[in-house]
């Protein structure tokens, strides 16, 4: 394998890598998204006999702006509609990161096909214009689909064939029209690079698009719970982890592991509800856990978390927006009371002001 095969197979996967990291999906998703990527590549096998064809009848050009793009996109997303069934594709962003991985599996063997028809002495500049164009076309095509295919699933019938067809039709628009600047004498590779970075713009819009409604969900569930302004300021500030090794100084690293699988079920839950793909039996079990686990934290040490953070039934979207980053270590010292525990000081200040105005002759 030669530095160009290994460049055009790396660069790809990494790119999808940190997609999946952005969508916050890794854990859930890191097998499924395997199962993507080799359907991507043995897509390839099937797509190389209909471009043939294509070919044979309409000529090359007409392969390229449009018989490529329709052949191409149909076969990528034919998974996905069977990948979505997953519980574990379980709202729009799932859907786009496992449809990027079709792509970016497909683009791959292609970048292979590619690689093998030209010197040694050519691969690694090929392998450079693939990868930072061609590839992430394919993937940012696939990611329209595949989260149009998981956002339609709870909706009728009909809805879900209009938003599928309606993306998929959008997915080849945009195939066919970065191959038509491929075969334009008049447009420049910067171009042709910046076409094939925008699509994929649009995956991670999509994935950002996620947040921003799970931002909504967050707002929604502290007005309903009636947050204070000091947990509002720590859950927008992102000091989870303030809160964790402050929980763990004091409680010791066991009630911190459930204090944190706490927070994991939360962010589950918050999907599991919002996204309509589960069923009522599924969604209590889940309430369940988090039940349980409130239990098994204890009924001190889960006081302490309330003052900090809303970690009840009500809080239910909260976590969706907690980053990976947050988890990081932080001085435990910084943090400062609030919350229940603010509430209480203040409570336990006027009391003592007025037990004292009380007793004096």
């Amino acid at each position: 394998m030669n530095a160009g095969t290994i460049l055009a197979t790396v660069v790809p996967l990494t790119a999808l890598a940190g997609l999946l990291l952005l969508g916050r999906s890794g854990r859930r998703l890191w097998v499924m998204t395997l199962i993507a990527v080799a359907w991507g590549i043995a897509a390839t096998y099937i797509v190389i006999q209909v471009n043939d064809r294509w070919a044979q009848a309409f000529g090359l050009t007409s392969l390229i702006v449009l018989g490529a793009p329709i052949a191409e996109e149909i076969t990528k997303a034919v998974a996905l509609p069977f990948l979505s069934l997953s519980r574990r594709a379980a709202w729009f962003v799932d859907g786009a990161v496992l449809g990027a991985a079709t792509g970016t599996g497909f683009a791959i063997r292609e970048n292979w096909m590619y690689l093998e028809r030209v010197g040694a002495d050519q691969t690694i500049s090929l392998a450079i214009a693939r990868v930072t164009s061609t590839n992430l076309m394919h993937a940012g095509c696939t990611a329209i689909v595949g989260a149009a295919i998981v956002l339609a699933y709870s909706r009728g019938w009909r809805a879900r064939i209009a938003l599928s067809l309606g993306a998929l039709a959008i997915a080849i628009a945009l195939h066919s029209t970065f191959n038509r600047l491929t075969v334009n004498d008049d447009a420049s590779t910067l171009l042709v690079t910046v076409a094939g970075i925008g699509v994929f713009a649009i995956a991670v819009g999509i994935v950002f698009l996620g947040f921003s409604i799970s931002a909504r969900w967050v707002r929604q569930d502290l007005a309903n719970q009636g947050a204070t302004t000091s947990e509002q300021a720590a859950l927008s500030g992102g000091s989870v982890a303030d809160v964790l090794d402050a929980f763990e100084s004091r409680y010791g690293p066991d009630a911190a592991r459930l204090a944190e699988q706490l927070v994991q079920a939360q962010r589950q839950l918050a999907i599991a509800q919002h996204s309509g793909r589960f069923s009522t039996a599924e969604i209590g079990s889940l309430r369940s856990e988090t039940d349980s686990l409130r239990r098994n934290i204890g009924m001190f040490q889960m006081m302490w978390l309330r003052s900090h953070l809303p970690v009840d039934a009500s809080a239910l979207g909260l976590w969706t927006l907690v980053p990976d980053s947050a988890l990081a270590t932080h001085d435990p010292n910084e943090l400062t009371n609030s919350g229940m525990w603010a509430r209480l000081d203040e409570s336990m200040e006027a009391r003592t002001t007025q037990s004292d105005t009380t007793t004096q002759p």
